[in-house]
């Protein structure tokens, strides 16, 4: 027998979503073959068979979330007879530990916890006061539901209580339908609301005449089969501006009062998918012609919409654009992705003005630095370089 797990694929991935069976119990299965496909946070992640064999026991079912490390199915050999005491002591011995294989879209973490007998469940890692538990229980409470705000993420009493008062509030109106936010919405809920809290940021606005840039791409796309689009242009002209302003392509520590100059330039780019806001980062762009970032973006847009990005595609970012210009929107404040220390936001051209949204963070970048990083982008973009046009 072989036990498929949850694979832990990073730190930060604490539980994962079965999102898609694609065998059922009695199905035979072959070393390697893609067998389910589960969702964390971050990304899809395809889950093989560990060995030839059948699908004997499927234990967590589509749709439910649980802990990495879970074991979620049974394979047998074929032709094994094998019952439910069976089962029990195999996931209790050593041998149980041989996980499934992870397929190319993620990867496996080798270090393993050995798994207990028993599923964990959401609600055995949810970590709340004695009182907090006994309110719970008595108004007949889903823990799992109730955000905490103690040390470590504890449940206190005022959480239940908070709760219950927004039930109330809720019963009080006439409730169409009550949605749950997607893991990648929770995700970007979490972090926006630590940056919101955490970083003193402010915004700098600013028009810029892009009328040689346009002319320029018309020229290119009507003589190459690449599409280069402004945003391509915009992430060329920011390379020269973090060579001439690195603190603008940097990252915060934990440490007070410091922070960390990045030698390679990993730019966020926000991309608005079905599953919510995606922000993968195209990564060692200050060694990238304009073609080969073109090509680049094309390939990460095109997984992000497919659900096809992965966990080791949203790190390493030093900055973030986010562009509204196709929305119609003019002007706008992001907020800053942590631990990068600004965000570019763009809106839409009209009559060859580029207005762009510049948001800082005011403990590391004052006014003048990013009016001055501005000025510089501005003319990179306006092709007022030095030497004259790159």
């Amino acid at each position: 027998m072989w036990k498929v797990e949850i694979p832990k694929t990073e730190s930060k991935v604490e539980e994962a979503t079965l999102a898609k069976w694609y065998k059922k119990e009695g199905d035979k299965v072959q070393k390697d073959e893609l067998i389910a496909e589960i969702e964390t946070f971050k990304a899809l992640i395809e889950i093989n068979s560990p060995n030839d064999g059948i699908m004997h026991k499927i234990i967590v079912k589509e749709g439910e979330t649980v802990p990495v490390n879970t074991v979620i199915a049974i394979i047998a050999e074929e032709g094994e007879t094998v019952s439910e005491e069976d089962i029990k002591q195999f996931l209790q011995s050593k041998e149980g530990k041989e996980e499934a294989g992870v397929g190319k879209k993620g990867k496996a973490d080798s270090s393993k916890k050995e798994a207990s007998s028993d599923t964990p469940t959401r609600r055995e890692k949810v970590k709340i006061a004695p009182v907090a538990r006994k309110l719970a229980s008595e108004k007949g409470i889903d823990i799992s539901l109730v955000n905490g705000t103690g040390p470590g993420g504890a449940i206190t009493k005022k959480d239940v209580e908070e709760y219950i008062s927004q039930e109330k509030e809720q019963e009080d109106f006439n409730i169409k339908e009550i949605y749950q936010l997607t893991k990648v919405q929770q995700l970007s809920a979490d972090r926006l609301t630590e940056s919101y809290k955490n970083i003193p940021q402010f915004t700098l606005f600013r028009k810029i005449n892009i009328a040689p840039l346009l002319e320029k791409r018309k020229k290119i796309n009507f003589q190459s089969e690449l599409h280069l689009s402004l945003i391509d242009f915009i992430i060329e002209a920011l390379i020269p501006s973090f060579e001439k302003f690195p603190e603008f392509n940097a990252v915060s520590t934990k440490e007070s009062y410091k922070y960390k100059l990045v030698k390679d330039i990993n730019i966020a780019l926000a991309v608005a998918t079905d599953r919510g806001l995606m922000v993968p980062v195209l990564k060692n762009l200050e060694v990238k012609s304009i073609s080969e970032i073109a090509n680049l973006r094309i390939e990460i847009t095109k997984k992000a919409l497919e659900g096809k990005l992965q966990p080791e595609d949203f790190e390493q970012g030093t900055f973030t654009i986010t562009n509204l210009g196709l929305q119609g929107v003019e002007y706008f404040t992001p907020i800053i992705n942590p631990p990068q220390v600004a965000i570019l936001g763009i809106g839409i051209v009209k009559k060859d003005l580029l207005p762009i949204s510049l948001v800082v963070d005011h403990r590391i970048i004052d006014g003048v630095k990013g009016a001055d990083f501005l000025n510089f982008l501005a003319k990179q973009l306006a092709f007022e370089r030095e030497g004259g046009e790159q």
